[in-house]
């Protein structure tokens, strides 16, 4: 037997978490832990349903010191919670904040006792056997339904290894900063199981919006001169760059969980004067292989692992951090030397139609090409469809237009039978598609034009100079009263067929005048977490979360 550190590279006193401007030291965020653990009633699994970073690594620690197992929720959805709990009838639920369940743990308090008080010395690290199963999480959901995959922490910490030594290790004086949950594979490679084995402190922040970021680098200016490490989706990554071309204070960014498109590497790298990088991996085997998507199409395999491909692309990859040989979904094309590939499509995503052969992801890369088409994918409606689906986002564009244009680009063979336009396509908070539902959207009659509950929400308001609240907010100097300005989001999310059941935090930046316009933007991929920002004048005024249901279900 083996053990494997929890915490690498942190002495008692080293930052391991800002909330804020508040610090949650290594010997802090243990001794909560460790309070946390023993005031939980006994229990062989505990399920990590923290949204905010540093409540979700003490959850982590919390867990996995008292040898429990960590269960990783594919969503934050109350019915997601209530599946796990009848899977998994020996849990904890651990949480941000108190909820109705009365099962559930806030670890929040926990934590703002840790820091009330001075850093406790550590006489002895926790370490962790490397049989023991550690975390199980769940596949994205993209290839059909979510499957569990338990894990070990020596997976984690050998994986955190190869990634410093396949791309690079944060250097002193640099904090990391992600979008993505801890709770999926990505998110809990590089914000959890990276900082904890690296020494790196973490910014609980997750920048949804470009304004987010904006905050985030100006807050870490002050607490890593260094820069910050984000790790992101290209999705996500895409947004940031369209909305804030010119930034300054990312020292690096590592993007996964679907393919990024080189031009936009090259720009970012251009624009924001940094370096991208990209993992190649999956939940089952997590970082394979690394490329630096700006320059080159190839993967190079990541520190450790070697891939085995055979003639017809099929691959497996073993060694380094995996616990055996891991047969891919992907097919390979060997390129150059020193075990370097290019993907070629997965087993699913290869489709034979007519006697020809193209691939989906291929196919997809051509509606995204087609003008006017901001998201789209290309899909098998049924696992035996005799023809290709499609969903695009194109505003101002019309079926018949996007048909003539795919047209000029694929093979008639490969035309979508069925093609429907979206407001968004119904990607989860790592970006990815299930594809239950994707095949939920085209069920139904040929060449519709469907309306989705967008993945953001937008929208304009104006509180009048008359408005009766007003008066007496405040003599001399009226502004807007902060509940109105929360009002309108609500607002904004009724119409879109959402009730508010619970704000989750709401911080003011700046005052908003009366007769002065204000953007709403609301992200509501994950309604049990939406987030919202309102601005003016193009400036963040107010930003938070809310926790929300479809209108009509009781919370």
């Amino acid at each position: 037997m083996t053990l494997h550190p929890l915490l690498a590279g942190f002495a008692s006193n080293d930052i391991l978490a800002w909330r804020g401007n508040e610090p949650l030291t290594a010997g802090q965020a243990l001794a909560a832990a460790a309070r946390l653990a023993a005031a939980s009633p006994a229990a062989k699994f505990a399920i990590n349903a923290c949204e905010t970073l540093d409540c979700f690594v003490v959850a982590t620690l919390a867990t996995l010191v008292v040898g429990r197992t960590l269960v990783l929720p594919p969503t934050r959805l109350p019915r997601t919670l209530a599946d796990l709990r009848e899977r998994y009838p020996d849990s904890v639920c651990l949480v941000d904040a108190a909820m109705p369940d009365p099962a559930a743990i806030a670890v929040g308090p926990w934590i703002d006792a840790a820091r009330r008080e001075p850093s406790p010395a550590v006489a002895a690290w926790p370490a962790i056997s490397d049989r023991h199963p550690a975390v199980i999480l769940f596949t994205s959901g993209s290839t059909g339904a979510p499957q569990p995959h338990a894990k070990t922490w020596a997976e984690f910490a050998q994986g955190a290894r190869a990634l410093m030594n396949s791309i690079a290790a944060p250097p002193p004086g640099v904090a990391i900063v992600g979008t993505v949950p801890p709770q999926h594979m990505f998110g809990f490679e590089t914000t959890v199981a990276l900082p904890l084995q690296s020494g790196t402190p973490v910014l609980t922040a997750r920048p949804v919006f470009a304004a987010d970021l904006v905050d985030a680098l100006a807050q870490a200016r002050a607490l890593a001169p260094a820069g910050v490490w984000l790790m992101t989706t290209p999705l996500q990554l895409r947004a940031f760059h369209r909305e804030r071309a010119g930034l300054r204070g990312v020292a690096r960014i590592i993007a996964s969980t679907m393919p990024l498109d080189p031009a936009l590497a090259r720009a970012v790298e251009r624009d924001w004067n940094t370096t991208v990088d990209e993992i190649y991996g999956c939940t089952e085997g997590g970082i394979l292989a690394v490329r630096r998507a700006g320059v080159t199409t190839a993967w190079t395999p990541a520190a450790g692992v070697t891939f085995a491909i055979a003639a017809d692309g099929r691959a497996s990859a073993a060694g380094g951090h995996l616990r055996g040989a891991l047969a891919l979904a992907d097919r390979l094309r060997p390129v150059g030397t020193g075990g370097a590939f290019e993907l070629e499509g997965r087993d699913g995503d290869l489709v034979k139609i007519g006697g020809k052969r193209a691939s989906l992801a291929g196919l997809t890369r051509e509606l995204l090409a087609v003008a006017g088409v901001s998201d789209g994918v290309v899909f098998l409606p049924e696992a035996d469809a005799p023809r290709v689906a499609a969903l695009a986002v194109a505003p101002g564009r019309t079926i018949e237009d996007i048909r003539v244009e795919l047209a000029e680009r694929v093979d008639a063979a490969f035309l979508p039978r069925t093609l429907r336009l979206v407001d968004a396509l119904p990607r989860n908070a790592g970006g990815k598609l299930p594809l239950e539902a994707l095949r939920a959207l085209v069920a139904g009659p040929r060449n519709a034009e469907i309306r989705s509950v967008p993945r953001e929400l937008t929208s304009t308001a104006t509180i009048a100079t008359g408005h009766p609240a007003l008066p007496g907010h405040f003599p001399g100097r009226p502004i807007v009263p902060g509940t109105l300005l929360l009002a309108s989001v609500e607002e904004l999310l009724s119409r879109a067929g959402m009730s508010v059941v619970g704000c989750v935090q709401a911080k003011f930046h700046a005052p908003v005048s009366p007769g002065q316009s204000v953007t709403i933007r609301v992200d509501v991929s994950e309604p049990a977490s939406t987030r919202f920002e309102i601005t003016a004048a193009d400036k963040t005024v107010v930003a938070g979360t809310f926790r929300c249901v479809a209108a009509g279900i009781d919370p």
